[in-house]
């Protein structure tokens, strides 16, 4: 009975389906929707494909859910489960819904892939609310947690860290076995703020470049800075970046990416090579931006525009985000000085120059449409 009882467990082990959890912090519940469906949309390759996705996502309110799973070629093997737990809005008392979350099992946190997402309709926001969603990480989700749990996750991120460090893309296949005693030196301000998870910044809409630059007169000068800006500051944290367009197709990549490391099998193996070939590093088409995990450097940041301070940044960001006593204004403002009037035309629309309300319709939330609506409907019983 023992030997039966044993090989049974064995068996349902190996069929188990590994599963993977993201969690989607910011955007409007529009704009995270766009974004999972751009994973789908870009999951095309032939080698792979994505099943069990609707295009209604529950994100209206509180912590939103949504899952697909990841097929083989043939579609019989479902090689990976991805769950997608979304959040808009940050408040104190959602922190304890992301900790139960997290509670329930070990290696949930331990392979959490943590996504937040800005947006080229608003770059001035992006430095202040990428400080608010990690201090809301750090001081009221992981603090929430069995910090046993948090130490191993944070000893298993930062192997992988040095293990993508010490890797070419070409030696992806030889990735997995890799030895896990690797403990190459890091550079300056590289992964000297660890969060204990994989993190990725999606920015969408980056073909609002085009459109910055073109009718408002955006300069390449302030394109740098923002780059600049936003890559030391996730250098520090040892986060991927990537600019998304609605013609993007290396967001499922780099999520496979990012989230396979553990997966040994033949099939995720082979999708992990194949996702490689997709996700090669690009600093050169500025609306298709690329920064995997592990390949950043603050030379390589200075490459793109010399004079830029970049120890200052990342001094700023370690002395006015991540510190206890700070009230972030200090680094962030830096940032919004430079980019204050980056919505609109430099200096102010004048007689020749159409303001930034003419050249653009804002949408509205769901509940303001429905609510001028009642207010129409309203109008007309009462003539």
């Amino acid at each position: 009975m023992d030997i039966w009882s044993s090989l049974l467990e064995s068996a349902s082990i190996s069929k188990t389906t590994p599963s993977r959890t993201i969690l989607l912090l910011g955007g409007s519940p529009t704009t995270q929707e766009s974004f999972i469906q751009q994973i789908v949309a870009s999951a095309g390759s032939g080698v792979y494909s994505i099943k069990g996705w609707t295009s209604q996502i529950a994100n209206e309110f509180a912590l939103g859910y949504v899952y697909f799973d990841v097929f083989d070629r043939d579609q019989e093997d479902v090689i990976l489960r991805v769950n997608i737990y979304t959040l808009s809005l940050i408040y104190d008392s959602y922190a304890s819904l992301i900790v139960d979350l997290l509670q329930r099992d070990k290696l949930t946190f331990e392979t959490l892939l943590v996504t937040i997402l800005l947006d080229w309709e608003e770059p001035r926001r992006w430095v202040r609310d990428l400080a608010q969603y990690i201090k809301f990480l750090k001081e009221l989700v992981f603090k929430g947690l069995d910090q046993d749990v948090c130490a191993s996750g944070l000893r298993k991120c930062s192997q992988r860290y040095r293990q993508l460090s010490s890797i070419s893309f070409a030696e992806v296949l030889n990735f997995p076995s890799r030895s896990a005693e690797i403990d190459i030196p890091l550079g300056k301000g590289e992964y000297d703020a660890p969060l204990g998870v994989e993190l990725l910044v999606a920015v969408m809409n980056s073909e609002r470049i085009d459109v910055l630059e073109r009718q408002f007169g955006r300069k390449d000068d302030e394109f740098d800075f923002i780059q600049q800006f936003l890559r030391t500051v996730l250098l520090k944290h040892g986060a991927a970046l990537v600019y998304l367009s609605s013609e993007s197709k290396s967001l499922f990549p780099l999520l496979f990416y990012l989230l396979s490391p553990s997966l040994l099998s033949e099939h995720s193996r082979n999708i992990l090579i194949e996702a490689s070939k997709n996700i090669q590093p690009n600093v050169v088409d500025r609306d298709a931006l690329l920064i995997p995990s592990g390949w950043d450097s603050w030379s390589k940041i200075l490459l793109i525009k010399e004079g830029f301070d970049v120890e200052g940044v990342s001094s700023g960001w370690s002395t006015d985000v991540l510190s206890n006593e700070c009230d972030m204004e200090g680094i962030i403002e830096v940032y919004e000085d430079v980019v204050h009037a980056f919505g609109g035309p430099p200096g102010g629309a004048n007689g020749n120059e159409m303001s930034q309300e003419e050249l653009e319709i804002r949408s509205t939330t769901v509940q303001e449409f429905l609510k001028g609506q009642l207010a129409d409907l309203n109008s007309i019983e009462v003539s």
